[in-house]
């Protein structure tokens, strides 16, 4: 959990050009390009995976921004899941995510991407009705706790108008069986929520681009296809 090196399915990673404002990250891609698209990581940041991703957008003709959601809390002392839970509990997430918003609008983005943490940024800025393309992959639906809390998706989601699309995989344990079960009742009465299940994967299934199982390619595969039809 989750994802950290390079897929060769992208291009080589590359850093981006630096932005700073109401919040900070990396630009990739054309600045006149009409697709927009903001990428919002897991705890581990804006590493080689991310950096590929967004080269693989911006090849496809968008620009994009690689959002550092820990900009200004130091980089990981060590690539571990302590160390990133460490540095993810010193983020506000309803500060980060008021930040956020103002930026996507200076910025004219027209789709948001989120993975794990990103993902259940993606079910909030959906509940907040974000004019944009949405799409989150492994969200918790279930809240995550924080010093500044999110609502819990599971609470609000029926009342959720904004359409946004969430890909999961079905052996997802950091979400959980029960959850992902309780989620894919739910989508049945949430017309907003676009759901897809992808069987035989887990969490961070989206590197799965590489790997020599013909059933787990397949999925992210077919997971990065809908992404591109949703953002592109």
């Amino acid at each position: 959990m989750c994802h950290g090196q390079a897929v060769t399915a992208f291009p080589a990673p590359v850093p981006g050009a630096p932005f700073d404002g109401a919040v900070s990250g990396y630009t990739y891609g054309d600045e006149t390009a009409a697709s927009r698209i903001a990428v919002l990581p897991d705890i581990y940041g804006c590493n080689p995976f991310y950096q590929g991703l967004c080269a693989h957008f911006a090849a496809r003709g968008a620009r994009v921004f690689l959002v550092d959601t820990f900009a200004g809390l130091g980089d990981l002392p060590e690539m571990t899941r302590e160390a990133a839970f460490a540095r993810r509990g010193r983020v506000r997430d309803r500060d980060f995510l008021d930040r956020f918003q103002t930026f996507a609008a200076g910025a004219g983005v027209t789709g948001v991407i989120g993975f794990c943490l990103g993902g259940l940024y993606v079910f909030e800025l959906a509940r907040r009705g974000m004019d944009a393309a949405l799409v989150g992959l492994y969200g918790f639906p279930q809240g995550l706790p924080n010093q500044d809390p999110l609502p819990v998706p599971f609470d609000y989601l029926p009342d959720v108008r904004q359409p946004h699309l969430m890909l999961l995989g079905r052996e997802d344990v950091p979400v959980g069986a029960d959850t992902i079960a309780r989620l894919e009742d739910m989508a049945a009465s949430v017309p907003a929520l676009s759901l897809t299940i992808y069987e035989g994967v887990g969490h961070d299934f989206l590197p799965l681009l590489d790997s020599d199982d013909a059933g787990e390619r397949a999925a992210a595969e077919d997971a990065l296809a809908a992404c591109e039809a949703a953002l592109l």
